[in-house]
């Protein structure tokens, strides 16, 4: 004799046996009741089951979005793409730079009377940059200038 199954799906499916094995010659007064009573136990075993562990196929899409990042990590990191490697890495460096800038500056700016020093010479800058770079129209294509060729130095 083989063990039976207490799983929701087994109790289930025989609730849904013995509700099927009555025709409708045997079918009694109170039959509309026990078949009511005998689908709310079916769906109260389906709610309270448990949770079935992940499928194959879910950890398959898993695997298909790991691979397809791989792929498009080697697509542009790939061999002989030093340039772009050398990118991403100054791009990662650069995060940690500016947590570190960031919570000096919010340290900094604690201190009492230093806040004021530093709009000041934020604002006095500022002026001193329209002034000197922003104001004339010659003064402006030598800032373009300046520009374009720390542009083509750095990227090639």
């Amino acid at each position: 004799m083989e063990p039976k199954e207490n799983t929701a799906e087994s109790i289930t499916e025989d609730a849904t046996e013995t509700v099927d094995t009555t025709s409708a010659d045997q079918v009694s007064p109170e039959a509309p009741e026990t078949i009511k009573s005998v689908t709310s136990v079916s769906e109260a075993v389906t709610a309270t089951a448990p949770t079935t562990p992940p499928t194959d196929d879910s950890l398959n899409v898993s695997f298909d979005i790991l691979k397809q990042v791989k792929e498009l990590w080697e697509e542009y990191f790939g061999e002989g793409k030093k340039a772009n490697r050398t990118l991403a890495i100054a791009i990662i460096a650069a995060v940690p730079i500016l947590i570190a800038t960031s919570e000096l500056l919010g340290f900094l700016n604690k201190l009492p009377l230093l806040p004021s020093v530093f709009e000041l010479v934020g604002f006095i800058y500022s002026i001193w940059f329209v002034y000197r770079y922003l104001l004339l129209a010659n003064t402006r294509q030598e800032l373009i200038d300046g520009f374009t060729a720390w542009k083509n130095k750095v990227f090639g």
